[in-house]
């Protein structure tokens, strides 16, 4: 079972060859093994571009995912903006309704005035024509009692002229 390395891993692994190769005397150089230097230069080299491509498909979904994130963003921002507007013209409209609504209660209200004024004047009216065919009434029954009072005292031969001037309910 063998175990796949990551590029760092192998990387690693050179820098170890490097770093314990033999030292020339009185000299920065080094030996190293040719053929296990190059063995893992080919395996950082073989595994590099499938690293590299799973780097990008990462990077490639993480873009993805970030212009989701905006595009919903906006599709937020945007919903809010349309409610908002929703909201106002709500509120727009509730206060042309309430305008609207007293314009009508007090239109109502001073035609109700109006009209109880207009019931009152009928009533004054009718209620003065009945005073006064009282009046008259009252004035023609305290007539014919005074006459009533006077034809008992009074003869009756006087009594039959003054029946005969005895007004009537039409007078």
């Amino acid at each position: 079972m063998s175990q796949e390395l990551t590029t760092e891993e192998r990387l690693e692994q050179l820098r170890e060859l490097i770093a314990s190769a033999r030292a020339m005397p009185m000299s920065a150089s080094c030996v190293v093994n040719r053929a296990e230097v190059l063995k893992v230069i080919d395996e950082i080299t073989a595994t590099l571009p499938g690293e590299l491509a799973e780097a990008r498909t990462v990077i490639e979904q993480q873009s993805t995912k970030v212009a989701d994130g905006e595009a919903e963003a906006a599709q937020i921002i945007a919903s809010a903006h349309q409610h908002a507007l929703q909201q106002a013209t709500h509120s727009a409209q509730v206060k042309v309704a309430e305008e609207h609504a007293a314009k009508i209660v007090a239109d109502a209200e001073h035609e109700a005035e109006a009209l109880r004024r207009e019931v009152d004047v009928f009533i004054d009216s009718r209620m003065a024509g009945f005073e006064s065919v009282l009046a008259k009434t009252s004035s023609q029954v305290r007539t014919a009692r005074k006459r009533l009072a006077e034809r008992n005292s009074v003869e009756p031969d006087e009594r039959r002229q003054r029946a005969t001037e005895l007004p009537t309910l039409d007078d």
